[in-house]
């Protein structure tokens, strides 16, 4: 397998990517961020635009650099299952370009997205050059399959309230809630809130009501503010 070289320099300090910052490439040396960067190709997409759809083939890396990505998935009913919302600097799309599988999922832009994309080939030469990146992705695919088993169990074995909880707690975990003055807030709708729960949304609406009630959320159009986060980690552990 032909090795990768970083190109020529055209400043004497040059600027490090963004997309670096990832966790993928985590203690890695400065030739092998170089040709990273070097193989790196930005792409923009607007809210609704799809990057890729479940079953296509898998031909590059993502790294984001700005924005929110859903990956979902559609059963045979035709319902769509949000399996996640991505925001920087988290990195998918690796698994297929691994395994050379088709994509598991499909991801659209939740809004204004820029992302880094590494291409297959690249990405294998750069795993095989550079243990570190491939011990890298070997941490990550752990961590996320321990994810999954964890968000596996609490959403089988949860009530409604339960679920919910689960769901706005991991908003404000990966970063996707905002804040105001100091308390996280979620600005997703009820059926949104449902995909992720993977329930429907006349549940979601009982169940935000029963938590608002409470006193852990404060429901508003368009909105939930999470005024007691320590609360809502009770109800999710069924200790409150």
């Amino acid at each position: 397998m032909t090795q990768l070289q970083p190109q020529p320099a055209s400043a004497p300090e040059r600027t490090p990517s963004p997309a670096l910052e990832a966790p993928l490439f985590e203690g890695l040396e400065r030739r092998a961020l170089d040709l990273v960067q070097d193989v790196m190709r930005t792409r923009r997409y607007s809210p609704g635009d799809v990057l890729f759809r479940e079953f296509d083939p898998s031909d590059a890396v993502y790294v984001m650099r700005s924005g929110v990505v859903k990956l979902s998935k559609v059963d045979l009913a035709g319902h769509e299952k949000t399996l996640t919302l991505l925001r920087p600097p988290s990195v998918f799309g690796e698994m297929g370009v691994i395994g050379d599988y088709p994509r598991s999922a499909s991801a659209t832009a939740a809004g204004p997205v820029e992302v880094s994309l590494i291409f297959s080939d690249d990405f294998e030469r750069l795993m095989a050059q550079f243990p570190a990146l491939a011990l890298n992705v070997n941490r990550m695919l752990a961590d996320r399959l321990r994810s999954m088993d964890v968000e596996s169990q609490i959403l089988s074995y949860q009530d409604a309230q339960g679920r919910v909880a689960y769901v706005l707690l991991r908003l404000v975990r990966d970063g996707i809630a905002s804040e105001r003055d100091g308390v996280p807030l979620v600005r997703l709708t009820h059926q949104e809130l449902a995909n992720l729960a993977g329930t429907s949304r006349e549940t979601v609406t009982r169940a935000l009501k029963t938590l608002d009630h409470e006193g852990v959320i404060a429901t508003k159009p368009k909105e939930i503010l999470l005024v007691d986060v320590i609360g809502l980690e009770e109800i999710l552990h069924d200790v409150r």
